[in-house]
């Protein structure tokens, strides 16, 4: 009981719930402190000794050195089981690695910190007693303390499922994209796309814009608005059917559909049964589009740009699985660039606005027809005030071309669209992509007044908004005379983006919260464990270990991709290859004696 304070205010200082709950826990009716050879505390509990009963300090010792190249090559260390700490001791000695202890049993935690002194781990250590793993990070290895997983072995066998649950989809998930046949999201498909491949999983990307000629030719094949309707049906049937064939070849861990992607509710009913989990995107207005209210509850998974009103609504219809998912940019398509003075004449201009001709924008940019301004974007009204203002005929322009507009243009104008507000939306409660592009890409932009604004940038300072055209209207003469300013506005934006609000960081975002909330991998993945957790468990200097070292950057590796591997080859067997292809053997002799009973 001497080290008990000094202990209890070691683990304090980093984790002060976890010390109040250590105070109140009751000892463990079947815990015992012994002596050990060495006149060292070792603990039994019941019949399993959670140390040596002769040295418990030479046995940690050993324990670390066996783990030595685990631990020199993880990032992060997370060791099952605390017991009386001897193996954490000598750990936290031989590294500073950061170290995560999984100890479901309070007891033993609790007779631990009144029998030795931990003050040298506990205020360096986490410590979980639960289920969130959300301290634990990109890159950890997992260190087994045997004698504490044959005391919980139904709590270990569990969380290592969630372990590999969590490694994969931190290091090497394989992820389906499903994008839109047309439309905005169509774009942040490619980057969400692009940000999970550079985050280290395997994505299939489906690209269902192939099929967006058809969809609108049907137009020309009949005036009947009913034929019209049936023929788009089957037409998504169809892509849906195609999407399952593609989903049950790749069989991904996870599939991530974006908004208006071409998916029938049979299809997400089918992909429950084969307990594939499945997330939407859905980044529209709610309001405007309600679409979501048939399948949000089809989805294991449900993120949104808007929260509030939309959060109660979800609620309404038995959406229990949503989170806050804002917009961002693509930092390696939405960047600065260095125009040609040809681009900038063609691009260039004091004034400008890229996007989609809505009803708010047609009255409100009327006001802004005494200045150098460019329209860029469809649906405008030629025939307008403001048709001399818009290029190309109205044209789409591509997302090259719109990131050469961003920087050419020394004012961006930002309207959040309306199809019934004369101008603001006063009850706007969503950022745009356009609010994160164009700070990505440097350009300077005045945005209509949001409160969700002040979430992802410094009002005045990262970016600056207006509230009326007479504001609007002023700050643009303002701005126009002020180039230094200006661009340092733009500047401390552009840094802002690129610090937190990629397509990135919102995968980060929201794989994350997946695994917060029950992720696991489908039945196919089983049995398939990432190269590092097997080479860790046979031992790189072993013979095994070596010929495992050979399918580093393959993801998760299973019996199956082993042994196909082998087969592809040709040459003398190695010793590792014959056995792996005797287990072959005699697997499919069990399996055929199960067949025929």
């Amino acid at each position: 009981m001497r080290f008990f304070e000094e202990n209890i205010r070691a683990l304090s200082s980093l984790d002060p719930e976890l010390a109040s709950a250590v105070v109140a826990a009751k000892a463990g009716a079947d815990l015992q402190l012994v002596t050990t050879k060495t006149g060292r505390l070792s603990l039994k509990a019941g019949d399993i000794a959670l140390h040596s009963l002769y040295d418990p300090v030479r046995e940690a010792e050993a324990w670390v050195e066996y783990h030595r190249e685990s631990i020199q090559r993880a990032s992060q260390l997370v060791v099952l089981g605390f017991g009386l700490g001897y193996h954490i001791i000598e750990l936290c000695k031989r590294t500073p690695t950061d170290v995560v202890v999984v100890e479901p049993r309070l007891d033993v935690l609790k007779t631990a910190i009144e029998s030795i002194d931990l003050t040298s781990v506990l205020s360096r250590v986490r410590i979980l007693t639960g289920n969130d793993l959300s301290s634990i990070s990109k890159g950890f290895t997992v260190l087994e303390h045997k004698p504490s997983m044959s005391l919980n072995s139904g709590y270990f066998d569990a969380l290592y499922s969630k372990l590999r649950a969590l490694k994969a989809a931190k290091e090497c998930l394989r992820i389906m994209v499903v994008g839109p046949i047309y439309g905005g999201s169509l774009p942040i498909a490619e980057y969400c796309t692009h940000a999970l491949r550079e985050m280290g999983h395997e994505v299939e990307y489906v690209d269902n814009s192939r099929y967006r000629d058809t969809y609108f030719g049907i137009d020309a094949l009949t005036q009947n608005k009913s034929q019209r309707s049936q023929l788009r049906s089957l037409l998504v049937d169809f892509i849906s059917e195609t999407i399952m064939t593609r989903c049950e070849e790749f069989k991904p861990d996870f599939l991530f559909a974006l908004a208006q992607a071409p998916f029938t509710h049979n299809a997400l009913v089918r992909l429950r049964d084969l307990k594939v989990v499945t997330a939407f995107w859905f980044v529209e207005d709610f309001r405007h589009l309600t679409y979501w209210q048939s399948i949000a509850p089809f989805y294991n998974y449900f993120f949104v740009i808007q929260k509030g009103e939309f959060f109660k609504r979800l609620r309404d219809i038995g959406a229990n699985n949503f989170s806050y998912l804002p917009l961002a940019a693509c930092p390696d398509v939405h960047r600065k660039l260095e125009l040609s003075p040809d681009e900038l004449a063609e691009y260039g201009s004091d004034v400008s606005f890229m996007g989609a001709g809505y009803y708010n924008r047609r009255l409100f940019f009327q006001g802004l027809l005494g200045f150098d301004f460019k329209i860029w974007g469809s649906e405008w009204d030629l025939n307008s005030p403001l048709g001399k203002c818009v290029q190309r005929n109205g044209e789409r322009i591509e997302t090259e071309e719109i990131v050469k507009i961003f920087n050419a243009t020394k004012i961006n104008i930002n309207l959040h669209s309306s199809t019934y507000h004369e101008g603001i939306n006063p009850y706007g409660d969503f950022l745009n992509p356009r609010t994160f592009e164009v700070a990505a890409c440097g350009g300077f932009q005045l945005v209509d007044c949001r409160p969700e604004l002040a979430e992802f940038f410094e009002p005045g300072k990262e970016i600056i908004c207006f509230n009326s055209l007479d504001d609007l209207k002023r700050k643009i003469r303002y701005y126009l005379n002020n180039p230094e300013e200006r661009q340092e506005i733009a500047e401390r934006a552009r840094a802002r983006v690129l610090k937190e609000h990629t397509y990135r960081h919102r995968m980060e975002e929201m794989l994350n919260f997946v695994l917060k909330h029950g992720f696991e991998l489908p039945p196919w993945a089983k049995g398939k464990h990432d190269i590092g957790t097997l080479l860790q468990r046979a031992g790189s200097n072993t013979e095994l270990g070596k010929y495992l070292a050979g399918f580093i950057g393959r993801g998760r590796v299973g019996f199956p991709e082993i042994v196909e591997e082998i087969a592809s080859k040709e040459g003398k067997l190695s010793d590792v290859e014959k056995i792996f292809l005797l287990m072959r053997e005699i697997k499919e002799i069990y399996t055929s004696r199960d067949v025929h009973v």
